[in-house]
């Protein structure tokens, strides 16, 4: 997926004032007014970037002039995201909505609308652009729609947006089920979303003196602290891009189910990177269970990283590999 909506939400100079931009991402659009600026953003590779660029990274305070929404992948988080949008837009303020027409860009321009939003739109390379006032819109519907949830009767807790919010992931509970109860030391979750892995490692093997779950997605990082809290010192939640590295030699073992999606679309070479990583991570001898889609190619990347790999289990979704450095 390109970045068309980015180019339509600058396609205007900036007008004087604050500027909150939610989901935001690097633009040469920012450099001149990145003073007044701030970056909301939760997923850790892109919030790397904006600090990168010296862009200031904060939750929304105050009242701002211009409020920029870039539009992601889910529509409760994104309704969410505009009703805090509009919550700290002034008056007499502008809000600025883009994101591709793949995703139903236009959609949230008629749900805007509703809300009695009056302005203009604008097409351009498979993206939309609403332009509105801010006039009385009242989003009192949309707001706390992204806030973490019960996942049913698990105990377990999630949040829309995040990978596998709503269900366990039946891969996540393939891996689960051949994780040795003899596991020690200190392990690694890489990816380790809202925690379901995370746990089963530590409620399964005892011995396990520490575990790090790392995440880039803040939204999970909330719900996997919360999930991981009852292991107390034996758990650490870390908002951390795994592709960057976690360390030589760090992890006794590490459990992965890598993902081969960002929040912009499929990325397959995601999957390949961490398994490098995971490679990288691990002590002499240490041990990785791995579950991946059936039609994701992983073998090649593990046999040129392990001196042993083995394909545990496989059914008519997923198969498990376990493979020793």
């Amino acid at each position: 997926m390109d970045d068309a909506d980015l180019e339509l939400l600058f396609a205007d100079p900036l007008p004087a004032g604050r500027v909150l931009f939610m989901n935001a991402a690097p633009h040469a659009g920012l450099a001149a007014a990145k003073d007044r600026v701030t970056c909301v953003q939760g997923w850790k590779p892109v919030a790397d970037a904006l600090a990168r660029a010296g862009c200031a990274l904060a939750a929304a305070e105050g009242i701002y002039a211009t409020s920029l929404v870039r539009l992601g992948r889910n529509r409760d988080v994104n309704r969410a995201m505009l009703a805090r949008a509009l919550d700290v837009l002034g008056p007499k303020g502008t809000l600025r909505v883009a994101g591709p027409n793949a995703l139903g860009a236009a959609s949230y321009e008629k749900d805007l609308k509703k809300l009695g939003l009056e302005g203009r739109s604008r097409s351009k390379g498979k993206a939309r652009l609403f332009v509105a006032a801010r006039g009385k819109a009242d989003p009192a519907a949309w707001r706390g729609l992204d806030a973490p949830r019960e996942l049913g009767s698990t105990g377990f807790v999630t949040a829309p947006g995040v990978f596998a919010w709503d269900r366990i992931d039946a891969g996540s509970q393939l891996l689960a089920g051949h994780i040795p109860a003899d596991l020690s030391g200190v392990v690694a979750d890489l990816g380790a979303g809202w925690g379901y892995l995370a746990d089963a490692v530590l409620a399964r093997a005892p011995a396990v003196e520490r575990l790090d779950a790392f995440e880039a997605d803040a939204a999970a990082i909330a719900c996997l602290a919360r999930n991981l809290a009852p292991y107390g010192a034996r758990a650490r939640a870390l908002w951390h891009d795994v592709a960057t590295g976690i360390g030589r030699e760090s992890y006794d073992s590490a459990v992965v189910n890598p993902p081969f999606h960002d929040p912009r679309g499929e990325n397959r070479a995601l999957g390949l990177r961490f398994v490098a990583v995971a490679a990288d991570g691990l002590k002499p001898g240490g041990r990785l269970w791995l579950v991946a889609n059936r039609h994701l190619a992983y073998e090649t990347a593990l046999s040129e990283k392990f001196g042993e790999v083995r394909r545990l289990a496989e059914d008519a979704a997923f198969k498990v590999y376990f493979a020793r450095k």
